[in-house]
């Protein structure tokens, strides 16, 4: 039972690599389990849907830091991510 509080998996999940570089351009385009799983973060250290970001780091092919991003989770799955055109 749930209470209300579930969080369900990303409808898209993949394994595949990311298609993100170091220092490429990313629009944060979380799903609702991405925003949910952001809801622990600092206020001050959240991301903004919409908002462009330049990638820090991948780790793990799969995982996407980007600057400005501070939570002591760290990373967050590169599917979270859309190319900035």
């Amino acid at each position: 039972m749930c209470n209300g509080f579930c969080l369900r998996p990303p409808v898209k999940t993949t394994r595949e690599k990311r298609p993100f570089e170091v220092g490429e351009l990313v629009i944060y385009k979380p799903t609702r389990h991405g925003l949910a799983a952001d809801v622990m973060a600092d206020p001050d250290g959240k991301l903004i849907p919409g908002k462009t970001y330049k990638v820090l780091e991948v780790q793990q092919n799969v995982y996407v830091l980007v600057e400005g991003y501070h939570n002591p989770g760290g990373a967050i799955y590169w599917t979270e991510f859309a190319a900035a055109e």
